[in-house]
């Protein structure tokens, strides 16, 4: 599924993903802790989450791409591809290009080419308290469907078939 290098998204505005590199490691933590400083560090541990991005820049399991907007960074993807999902790690998006429509572009794409995989779920953890995100995943079709407690997440579901059944993919 998204074994390319580049995956263009949008002409308007210029939205691009871009596999990330360690090259890029700098840029993730500065935008990690600019827009997740208040999550991260109360149930997980920065040094932890920057150790398991190093090793998955240059692995294939999980991937990271950097999603570009105008040419410019904007923030990243990480997710994992599993025998019958997709599991969405993060989807960071610097303040600024956020609720214009970005996260749409890219959870569209991810709808569309984990559908024509034939994975049946994407599952994803949402903070129990990050309500803008919450709504945003269920007008897409997600439901929660377990929550987290130690980590305060509640975890999403896209059901594909279900989702098929309802609307053209």
């Amino acid at each position: 599924m998204l074994d390319l290098s580049i995956i263009n998204l949008s002409s308007d505005p210029l939205v691009i993903l871009r596999r990330a590199r360690l090259s890029d490691l700098e840029y993730i933590k500065e935008i990690s802790h600019a827009e997740m400083d208040e999550v991260v560090p109360q149930y997980w541990n920065w040094e932890s989450w920057f150790s398991d991005i190093s090793k998955y820049l240059i692995g294939n399991h999980h991937k990271i791409f950097i999603i570009e907007v105008q040419k410019a960074s904007g923030g990243y993807l990480w997710v994992n591809e599993e025998f019958n999902a997709l599991w969405i790690t993060a989807i960071v998006l610097q303040n600024n290009y956020q609720r214009k429509s970005i996260g749409s572009k890219i959870m569209n794409y991810l709808i569309e080419e984990t559908h024509k995989e034939g994975k049946e779920f994407i599952e994803l953890g949402v903070q129990h308290n990050n309500k803008n995100a919450q709504n945003f995943y269920s007008k897409l079709g997600f439901e929660q469907f377990d929550h987290i407690q130690t980590a305060n997440t509640d975890l999403f579901r896209l059901n594909l078939s279900k989702l098929r059944k309802n609307r053209d993919i």
